[in-house]
């Protein structure tokens, strides 16, 4: 032991007495860490709105417009209203010539192009002939890798504004038409009242006239009376049933056009079930991926789950929205012919909340760190699988099944239409009849008995005449299908349209969260630059000792030397991303004791694979650095890159270093921290086992080798 000290010493009194020497470590020192604080300075905030603000996109707007319900409409207007005040992309506002010059040059990115039929084309949806609107996107691929991807994100989210548009536009102008119709409808009834109302009246009065016959001579001078009384309100009632005719021709109008616009509604109705199905194949998908991260033990199961999780949210909620539009529906026919779907829609929201509970299960075991229970997984990918079969059946047989009840609804209503038409028109040619048999009554009172018998006969038969017409009218006051039909024409149009625009909202959750880019790729960075450092050391500074010395002497004695300059190097690196990037760090303390502990982990490694292979040990040093960048997942996930840097990044030191930097930086999970920690130590005992073993063995085979190869004169002396 005191030999290795001894090596030690003179090693630092070396660097002490000799000023080259010396700048050449000081140097040695600093250097990695410019190498980690240019790079997380350049990648700051890449996306942020100031700096994608500054990628230009040409917007040409060619829309000539359209009439729509008797008004001028030009959505490509509303489009490049809606990008000026968007400043996420630098959009140009520019002519279809000028922006193809400026992208063939590199200086646009991308354009778009809204051509001249497109208010057109939206429009076309109210019509027979529906046409899809198209936005012409051009993207300059050549100039930047992830520019196109940033650019494609600004296409896409145009698109998903003139959607958004596009259907609060055109609901808005269905709605409002139905809210107009419906308050019509509401606005008439009072006259079907009414007449209910007198028909009423007439029927009380007939037992006056029988009491007024019975009673004789007495009481065909009241009868008379009655008569001419009930003669006075026919004429009132032929107008009131003539109303009620055209009022019921009007409701019969609007449920032909209700029926029309049901192929509207529809492909909304569709739209969203196909939603619901692409997100449960998506569960599905993940649920496997997900048993398969827990079966090799995979550090991203649990955000993995997470992201389950948030996808059956979503899926719940859109389907929570899609049901209650559903039900209101299915309430206008007695027969209820959405029962089936409601209830099919939320017998798989029963097995996604399952899927939820399970997930929630192997979550806290893995938390806990237990081993999670595969039965419960393969429940959960049995779960999604049933869902993903019921919602991909749904959505195949929407326009078999579901539109027909769809249909089915809007005809029933036109029956029950129909039925109040016959009602009143029945009504109408019994009035005739009805005036014949109060004139015969208004002649008995002068015929005497004789008219009074015929009178006793001819009375019954007029009473049961507007006794069928009064029940007749109660059904139509009673009918609940009527009143709904009208409750939901009445409603708030503008919500309805602002539902079916955006039935979803997104409400996220963010979990460690990190200010910056530059914060996030830190932990890389920093890494990478430790490793770099010392590559540098071992390129420089030599692993052997001058003297007479033990291979296991020299190993530890020398390694003292980059153990001290590694560590000097850690902390440099950690400290000036701290105060001079101020880069976000919940925990410094713990980030600047994990760099100086990473330090040491590589500089063992390192210095066993040079102190033990040489200038082979360099080569492999170089080697685990482009293995690691691309393996370790410090920038992209590792899911992301080929089979085979999957396969490896469980073995490397790159893995677990950043995973170790991380956790200090966004947040700890004392679960992962040791782990890593664990891991890293194993890689010290692993490489000081290397190095006492096969130092002085591979040294010793070696060496006829190095001289030789120094003889050459073409490597360093």
């Amino acid at each position: 032991m005191q030999k290795v000290f001894k090596i030690y010493k003179e090693d630092i009194k070396n660097i002490i007495t000799h000023y080259g020497a010396l700048t050449v470590v000081i140097a040695l020192c600093i250097i990695p860490s410019l190498y980690a604080w240019f790079n997380i300075k350049a990648s700051w905030n890449p996306y942020d709105p100031s700096a994608t603000s500054k990628i230009k996109i040409g917007v040409v707007n060619e829309d000539e417009g359209t009439i729509f319900n008797n008004n001028s409409l030009n959505i490509g207007n509303k489009v490049i209203d809606e990008l000026k005040s968007n400043s996420a992309m630098g959009w140009q506002f520019v002519t279809e010539n000028k922006a193809k010059e400026e992208i063939e040059k590199g200086k646009y990115y991308a354009y778009i192009v809204i051509p001249k039929d497109f208010s057109k084309n939206i429009t076309s949806i109210l019509s027979n002939d529906v046409k899809k609107g198209e936005i012409i996107y051009t993207v300059n691929e050549k100039i930047n890798a992830i520019a196109p991807k940033l650019t494609d994100k600004g296409a896409t989210g145009v698109q998903e504004n003139v959607n958004k548009t596009i259907v609060e536009t055109v609901s808005n102008v269905i709605f409002t038409m139905a809210n107009e119709v419906g308050v019509e409808i509401e606005n008439q009834l009072p006259n079907v009242e009414n007449i209910n109302y007198k028909l009423k009246d007439i029927q009380s009065k007939f037992s006056d006239i029988d009491e007024t016959i019975n009673i004789g001579d007495e009481g065909l001078k009241r009868i008379k009376n009655i008569v001419e009384e009930i003669q006075n309100d026919i004429p009132k009632i032929k107008d009131i049933l003539s109303q009620s005719k055209d009022l019921d021709k009007s409701i019969n109008n609007f449920l032909d056009s209700s029926n029309n616009s049901v192929n509207n509604i529809a492909p909304t109705i569709k739209n969203d079930m196909s939603i619901i199905s692409s997100i449960s194949n998506s569960v599905n998908v993940s649920a496997i991926e997900l048993k398969e991260a827990i079966l090799t033990g995979h550090e991203k199961a649990p955000e993995m789950m997470e992201g389950i999780i948030n996808k059956i949210n979503k899926d719940i909620s859109l389907i929570n929205s899609l049901t209650k539009v559903l039900e209101s529906l299915n309430k206008i026919n007695p027969d209820k012919p959405l029962t089936t779907l409601i209830e099919t829609l939320q017998g798989f929201q029963g097995k996604l909340v399952d899927i939820i509970n399970n997930l929630e299960i192997i979550k806290v075991n893995i938390s806990n760190g237990e081993k999670p229970n595969l039965d419960i997984m393969d429940k959960v990918i049995t779960l999604s699988n049933d869902v993903k079969n019921i919602t991909n059946k749904l959505y195949v047989n929407f326009d078999s099944e579901i539109l027909p009840s769809l249909n089915k609804i809007f005809n029933s209503g036109i029956e029950i239409s129909n039925n109040i038409y016959e009602v009143l028109e029945e009504a109408d040619k019994k009035i005739p009849e009805l005036e014949k048999i109060l004139e015969i009554a208004s002649s008995l009172q002068e015929k005497g008995v004789d008219g009074i018998e015929y009178a006793k006969r001819v009375l019954p038969k007029a009473e049961e005449v507007i006794n069928d017409i009064v029940i007749k009218i109660d059904t139509v006051n009673d009918n609940d299908a009527l009143k709904e039909i009208i409750n939901i024409l009445k409603s708030d149009a503008k919500s309805r349209s602002e539902f079916l625009s955006n039935p979803v909202t997104i409400k996220e959750n963010k979990l460690f969260p990190i200010e910056n880019y530059g914060s996030a790729m830190s932990p890389f960075y920093t890494v990478l630059s430790l490793w770099v450092g010392m590559l540098l050391l071992v390129s420089i500074l030599t692993t052997e000792a001058h003297g007479e010395y033990k291979s296991v002497e020299v190993y530890f004695g020398k390694y003292l030397l980059f153990l001290t300059i590694a560590i000097i190097q850690g902390l440099i690196v950690c400290l000036g991303d701290i105060f001079l990037l101020k880069v976000y760090c919940v925990n410094p303390i713990s980030f600047i004791v994990a760099c100086a502990f990473i330090s040491s982990v590589f500089s063992i490694i390192i210095y066993t694979l040079v102190s033990v292979a040489g200038n082979i040990g360099k080569v492999i040093g170089i080697i685990l650095l482009v293995l690691q960048i691309a393996g370790s997942g410090g920038t992209f996930p590792v899911q992301l890159t080929p089979q085979f840097f999957q396969i490896i990044n469980p073995y490397l030191p790159f893995t677990y270093a950043i995973s170790l930097v991380r956790e200090t930086v966004g947040g700890i999970v004392k679960s992962v921290l040791i782990n890593d920690i664990i891991v890293l130590l194993s890689f010290i005992v692993l490489s000081i086992v290397v190095g006492i073993i096969l130092k002085r063995p591979i040294n010793k085979v070696s060496k006829k080798f190095i001289e030789n190869f120094k003889d050459s004169g073409i490597g360093e002396h």
